[in-house]
């Protein structure tokens, strides 16, 4: 089948819906929609606050209203349809949100019939149609390989001009399901930047997101990415329960696993139950860096454990990835937004909400932007306050970063990662830092600009990892203040950095980057709650 180009398929997003006619007859389609879409807008705006219910809970708008009542409610959804946003839908539970193919499609239908689409609108419609094909797809299908075909028929309801027809500029959605049949763990996942590319490209289609052959082939690639992102998680809960029986057999009872927020002798008694107990952050909890936290601290905690046991004892289920190394310590050109962060995958697929979204990134001017030369001590402008004259003076984060870098680059210099890790630690003083193998590349071999900015952000993190310990242990706020200050610079900076790269279509620079700059982001928070 002969991919289409995106000048042949080109299309207003009006255009993927029927065009709202006029009289009575859309006053009644009108308000049938807008009754089967009620119970899920009652329960957002229940759950989230977002605005006082029209109606009785429980109660439906009434078969028959007045103009009156047609108008307030019709501006009650309205104001709902501006306050979601696509995460919020995702947490509903799958009783309300899977309840009647009827009502999802009717939301459906609403969503692709909204004027002047947003970015948020955008996230919407993609979480919706991966929901209604999910709740309507048969079992047998949901464990095949599923083609644009098989999407498209299944969306027919929703999106009746959906084509199966490949496009040729999303090609890149296949290049990347191709590399998640690779990866053996969210790690690789994770370290190929594969969700950060998904919506790169989403981010870059603008109009043309709204091609009906463009949602059927970002519908499959959601669906077929939750899937895989599924079967990897469960691989890790499962590595992670062989090598606390592996340690144990050898009658290992304690393992540092600082990495992962544990102690430095961490009961495997207490890291069993951890394991067996692990859920992601939910609901109230359930945020794009409450479950990015989450799983990293999953992929850490697997590190760790693979650390303790050493990579000669691992079996092929702990192994580290290999596919990893044929980057020479890079990650490959080649995920999501919608996303990664993250993906929700705590049920079965009809049941599994799909991945979260992030959250859009705003950039400073470049007239802000640091120099693009500028070393890595330049970004500590923004210090804490001066201590008063009879206490001692902290190290500034300037000196601190300058140590910090030369303590990274002696340990990575004189014990090089092993060939197919794709996460390395190291230790400051007593915490670990995990490294990610672009972070280590940035630092063991010759680069750029790129590379600098990479240095740039795991000594922020490093930095603020230090701070919040010293915090927690002696009560020291001076050196905490003065790290946060300069993450708070460097996020700025980098922000920026990665929207440079995606105006150069630098996908590399920007996958790797932006997941780095997460990671300090997510520090950051943490680290907050640890200032008086």
């Amino acid at each position: 089948m002969t991919p289409k180009t995106p000048s042949t398929t080109m299309v207003r997003p009006e255009q993927v819906s029927t065009p709202a006619a006029s009289g009575p007859a859309d006053f009644a389609a009108r308000w049938n929609e807008a009754r089967l879409v009620y119970p899920l807008y009652a329960a957002l705006a229940t759950q989230f606050e977002l605005a006082p219910l029209p109606h009785p809970p429980g109660e439906l708008p009434p078969a028959r209203p007045t103009r009156e009542v047609f108008d307030a409610d019709m501006k009650w959804l309205d104001t709902i349809d501006q306050k979601v946003q696509a995460f919020q839908m995702r947490q509903l539970p799958p009783a309300i949100l899977n309840a009647s193919e009827e009502s999802l499609r009717a939301l459906v239908h609403r969503q692709l019939k909204r004027p002047d689409k947003t970015n948020a609108d955008r996230d919407k419609i993609d979480l919706l149609l991966v929901q209604y094909f999910a709740l309507c797809a048969s079992e047998d299908l949901v464990h095949k390989e599923i083609t644009l075909e098989d999407v498209a028929r299944i969306l027919q309801p929703v999106l009746p001009q959906g084509d199966a027809t490949p496009l040729e500029w999303c090609e890149p959605l296949e290049q990347i399901l191709e590399k998640t049949k690779r990866c053996q763990s969210l790690r690789d996942m994770m370290e190929d930047g594969l969700l950060e590319q998904g919506r790169l490209l989403k981010d870059s289609a603008g109009a043309m997101f709204y091609d009906p052959a463009a949602l059927v082939a970002f519908c499959r690639f959601n669906f077929l990415l939750r899937r895989a992102f599924i079967r990897m998680l469960h691989a890790d809960l499962s590595a992670l329960r062989e090598a606390i029986n592996s340690l144990e057999s050898k009658g290992v009872k304690t393992v540092d696993c600082r990495g992962a927020g544990f102690s430095a002798a961490e009961p495997t008694m207490q890291l069993r139950y951890f394991c067996e107990n692990w859920r992601q952050p939910f609901q109230k909890d359930y945020t794009q860096s409450s479950v990015r936290r989450s799983f990293e601290q999953l992929l850490a905690l697997r590190a760790d454990l693979e650390e303790a046991l050493g990579d000669k004892h691992l079996s092929p289920a702990l192994a580290p990835s290999v596919h990893g190394s044929e980057r020479s310590g890079a990650p490959a050109t080649p995920e999501d937004e919608n996303t990664a962060l993250m993906m929700t995958a705590s049920t079965a697929f009809k049941h599994a909400a799909p991945p979260p979204p992030a959250v859009p990134e705003q950039a400073p001017p470049a007239a802000d932007l640091p120099e693009p030369s500028a070393p890595v001590v330049a970004a500590a402008r923004h210090e804490a306050a001066k201590p008063a004259e009879d206490v001692p003076a902290a190290p500034t984060a300037a000196a601190e970063a300058e140590k910090v870098l030369e303590a990274i680059w002696e340990q990575l210099i004189a014990a090089p990662p092993s060939r197919g890790r794709s996460m390395s630690t190291i230790v400051l003083q007593d915490t670990k830092v995990l490294l990610s193998s672009w972070e280590v590349s940035a630092f063991v071999s010759e680069g750029g600009q790129e590379s600098e900015d990479l240095r740039r952000a795991v000594v922020a993190r490093a930095l603020l990892s230090l701070a919040s310990e010293q915090r927690k242990r002696s009560g020291e706020e001076r050196a905490l203040a003065s790290a946060l200050a300069l993450a708070r610079t460097e996020v700025s900076y980098f922000q920026g950095r990665v929207e440079q790269a995606k105006r150069a279509k630098n996908t590399e620079a920007a996958v790797n980057l932006g997941i780095s700059t997460k990671r300090l982001l997510s520090f950051m928070e943490e680290a907050e709650k640890l200032q008086p």
